[in-house]
């Protein structure tokens, strides 16, 4: 009894520690995307305001776009803190227009 009373606890517990941890996720996507619509506002870098229509304009949806843009952010933002060095906007404005070319081509 104490055991499957353990058990049960133990699966709440995950069930919660992954509950969290989507949450986390969903929270960092979520600056993420709003990171991404300020350059776009604030037209710099001014490849997010293309790459933006240009995505749209293939047919995409406008959330579908934002976050293949906030994953591209993400992975700069990671190599930058893997790396220690200053966020290269310019190698990220790069991969935004691979991104776009990239749908272009699929």
């Amino acid at each position: 009894s104490d055991i499957l009373c353990a058990t049960h606890s133990g699966q709440r517990v995950g069930r919660i520690m992954q509950e969290m941890e989507q949450a986390e996720d969903d929270f960092a996507q979520k600056a993420l995307v709003d990171a991404v619509e300020n350059q776009i506002a604030d037209g710099h870098p001014r490849e997010a305001g293309l790459v933006i229509m240009d995505l749209i304009g293939q047919g995409g949806g406008r959330e579908d776009a934002l976050e293949k843009m906030a994953d591209v952010l993400a992975a700069h933002i990671a190599l930058t803190m893997k790396d220690d060095t200053p966020f290269d906007v310019n190698a990220y404005a790069r991969d935004l227009l691979q991104l776009s070319a990239t749908d272009t081509a699929e």
